[in-house]
């Protein structure tokens, strides 16, 4: 298993990832943890450009949440990345967080995701 955590300001990020094979399941979770989205990514050719790799990604949201805008694009990040199925599954909830936390939140996620990478494709 690898863990991470990123915090910057009110805000904290946490990445748990299970290896399943060759293929992972990761969870990013911040302030009250709880499941709002899951992504199953899977990797593919560009459509655009056969030669660049890509990935396609379902998604299903817990009605009323909108950790799917988390999910989906890591789901689409990890598998383009390691060419590997990744399911990623999103819960973060802070109470009347700022719009400047959002964006906040975004870096985080994006920061964790990068050192994911690195970490597994060292």
């Amino acid at each position: 298993m690898i863990e991470i955590c990123r915090s910057q300001d009110n805000v904290t990020i946490n990445l748990r990832a299970i290896p399943m094979g060759s293929q992972w399941n990761v969870a990013i979770t911040g302030g009250k943890a709880h499941i709002g989205a899951v992504a199953l990514g899977i990797p593919r050719s560009s459509l655009a450009d056969p030669g660049q790799a890509s990935a396609s990604v379902s998604v299903l949201t817990v009605t009323g949440h909108i950790d799917d805008e988390v999910a989906r694009p890591a789901a689409h990040f990890l598998a383009k990345a390691l060419k590997q199925i990744v399911v990623v599954s999103c819960g973060i909830h802070y109470d009347k967080i700022t719009a400047e936390d959002i964006l906040v939140v975004k870096k985080l996620v994006q920061e964790i995701l990068e050192d994911f990478y690195a970490n597994v494709h060292e």
